[in-house]
């Protein structure tokens, strides 16, 4: 989200596109929000799976549910860095 917000605030093109010089923005941008997002969430899920071999290990079902959440809200973003990048592959209007 970050890295959106700062490509539309630093680029001078009409909204809802970047300038076509911050594409490595955009790429970026595609391949982070929604892989480090599903990698903590697969993440989250093995360590829960392990840690129910010790007895002393409590399971927090409220994380892997907000995690979830955060999955979901993170293909968002990355929508609007397909659209750029598209953008960039059509020829930039």
């Amino acid at each position: 989200m970050i890295l959106a917000v700062w490509t539309f605030s630093t680029t001078a093109t009409q909204p809802p596109f970047a300038e076509l010089g911050t594409w490595p923005l955009s790429v970026a941008g595609y391949v982070l929000t929604p892989v480090l997002t599903i990698g903590a969430l697969t993440w989250d899920r093995v360590a829960q799976r392990r840690g129910l071999r010790d007895r002393n290990f409590a399971l927090r079902p409220a994380y892997a549910t907000g995690l979830r959440y955060i999955v979901g809200f993170s293909f968002l973003p990355a929508v609007w860095h397909i659209a750029n990048i598209a953008n960039l592959f059509a020829g930039g209007f």
